[in-house]
């Protein structure tokens, strides 16, 4: 499934390192007196934005040693933000083969590229941490897990909203059974249009440079790049594999492009709980940007924020609703995190990724597999996949008979 054009295509890496670093040929997880050794691919407005300062800032025990875009721009910016320190690349397969002695490799760069390059950095012996979706097609992220397994290296996916403390509390409290047996869904997302400046990709139909979020070939559809968040926590706090998914949607605004910029979906899980998720990219004034409700046979759970706090809200059928507050820092985070905090349900983006690379390092430094790790991503880009392929057919999708998508 990995295609010769992608293996073609000159990207970028960045790269980083950790002290009492885990040797990339020691196995057993015995510390060493070096750093970490980093290898970031891509340093676009994702990679600037918080990987790379994230690692400057957070982790000392981290080296970047080297940094590769494709666009000479992305990449002056991205060596900045690094201090110059890092050696930079326009093509990652040089980048790989010039340093064959990084610990890990950070990949953000357009989805379509994800398998090969996740791929080439496992067999070359990296950790790897890759933003999501883990790749476009089911077949591509079961070649990246074998990958992974077979040369014992980690593969961690980049869920910023897995590392938020919101849904961590509400995992908890419905585990608790706070509301009773999970019993319907609902969920929904409204936002603006993606950003205006996003890499250019010579569109296979017309030849024209086109934002890669409007191909389908180079994102893998819109609920891939943006739904499969929402859709990921859901099928997480179900827990339990979905049964049947069924989509509608389309184009009702921007028609000019491939990729749909609205959707219904209808999920329904192996344990009997139905869920309805909705999606629009054309909405960005809506006061509520997104919704989660989780309907249980005594409660509702929710989320509010007010006065600078957020809440997970408990309303039981009959009685009062109880607030527990889901702090966006841990107590060990007080005072140590120095990024901003906004309002909003991904408001906590940065700290949740330098979450993420907490959890990278944990796991590369003692063999324990991440918690979003490999099959969490084969799974999530699943239900993406499987609604795009309903709501272009207009039939249901069965779980079990779709893993060709």
């Amino acid at each position: 499934m990995l295609t010769q054009s992608r293996r073609g295509f000159v990207i970028g890496t960045l790269a980083g390192a950790a002290a009492l670093a885990w040797s990339k040929d020691d196995s057993s997880g015995i510390a060493t007196d070096r750093k970490w050794r980093y290898g970031v691919i891509g340093s676009g407005t994702r990679s600037r934005g918080e990987h790379l300062p994230i690692l400057r800032d957070y982790f000392p025990e981290v080296e970047v040693t080297a940094l590769c875009d494709i666009t000479p721009e992305n990449l002056e910016q991205g060596l900045k933000i690094c201090g110059g320190a890092p050696k930079g690349y326009t093509d990652y397969r040089k980048m790989l083969d010039e340093h064959p002695d990084l610990d890990a490799v950070v990949v953000c760069v357009p989805n379509y590229l994800h398998a090969d390059i996740v791929v080439r950095a496992l067999e070359g012996g990296q950790h790897v941490l890759t933003e999501k979706p883990i790749a476009t097609h089911l077949a591509d992220a079961t070649q990246m897990i074998s990958a992974a397994e077979k040369h014992k290296r980690i593969l961690q996916v980049g869920f910023q909203m897995r590392q938020s403390n919101l849904y961590h509390r509400a995992a908890d409290l419905l585990a608790q059974g706070a509301i009773g047996d999970v019993e319907l869904v609902f969920g929904s997302l409204f936002r603006g249009d993606w950003n205006p400046k996003g890499w250019q990709y010579p569109d296979p139909k017309t030849g024209k440079k086109t934002n890669w979020r409007f191909l389908t070939y180079t994102s893998g559809g819109t609920l891939l790049e943006e739904g499969i968040h929402d859709l990921d926590i859901i099928h997480w706090l179900v827990g339990a594999s979905p049964k049947r998914i069924q989509a509608q949607g389309g184009n009702s605004v921007f028609r000019d492009r491939e990729t749909i910029d609205n959707a219904e979906i209808l999920i329904e899980f192996e344990n009997g709980v139905r869920c309805t998720f909705t999606m629009a990219l054309f909405t960005p004034a809506v006061p509520q940007a997104a919704i989660l409700r989780i309907f249980g046979s005594r409660a509702e759970m929710s989320y509010l924020e007010e006065d600078g706090k957020r809440y997970i809200v408990i309303q039981p059928y009959r009685g009062k609703a109880e607030r527990i507050e889901a702090p966006y820092l841990k107590p060990e985070e007080q005072g140590v995190w120095k990024g901003s905090i906004g309002r909003g349900v991904e408001a906590d983006a940065g700290v949740c990724t330098y979450r993420e690379h907490q959890a990278f390092l944990h796991s590369i430094g003692t063999g324990e597999q991440p918690a979003v790790g490999a099959t969490v991503g084969r799974e999530a880009i699943h239900i993406s996949l499987a609604a795009e392929r309903s709501l272009h057919t207009g039939l249901p999708v069965e779980w079990n008979e779709s893993a060709n998508l």
